[in-house]
């Protein structure tokens, strides 16, 4: 989720797997001066960022989708309706650096390809 400033992902303490994708995400905005944070997050607290305004991107994470966008989030009788991702900066942003590198058009700095 992209709230105000910051990425908060729900930690791996949990139901959330410690996938490569998630891993290389989380490097990637880190490595480019974005502030993730991983840590429990509620509906709730989502709602209210909504609310006021902070809630600014959600998607996730995983092999074969890269980065899936989320547009909509319903919660209750609440439909929270996410600006389109065209518009989006981060999660548009991330899913190219990382097709980018995957594709070979931008330099594996971090050895994350292997020829098989």
């Amino acid at each position: 989720f992209v709230i105000g400033d910051k990425i908060i992902t729900p930690d791996t303490s949990d139901t959330i797997l410690k996938g490569v994708t998630r891993d290389s995400v989380i490097t990637l905005l880190r490595d480019n001066g974005y502030t993730v944070e991983e840590r429990r997050i509620s509906i709730d607290e989502i709602e209210e960022a909504y609310k006021s305004g902070e809630l600014k991107e959600a998607f996730g994470t995983g092999t074969a989708a890269s980065i899936a966008p989320i547009a909509t989030l319903t919660y209750k009788e609440d439909r929270l309706e996410l600006p389109p991702v065209e518009e989006w900066k981060i999660a548009n942003w991330v899913k190219e650096e990382m097709n980018a590198i995957r594709y070979g058009t931008k330099e594996d700095t971090r050895g994350w390809l292997f020829k098989v």
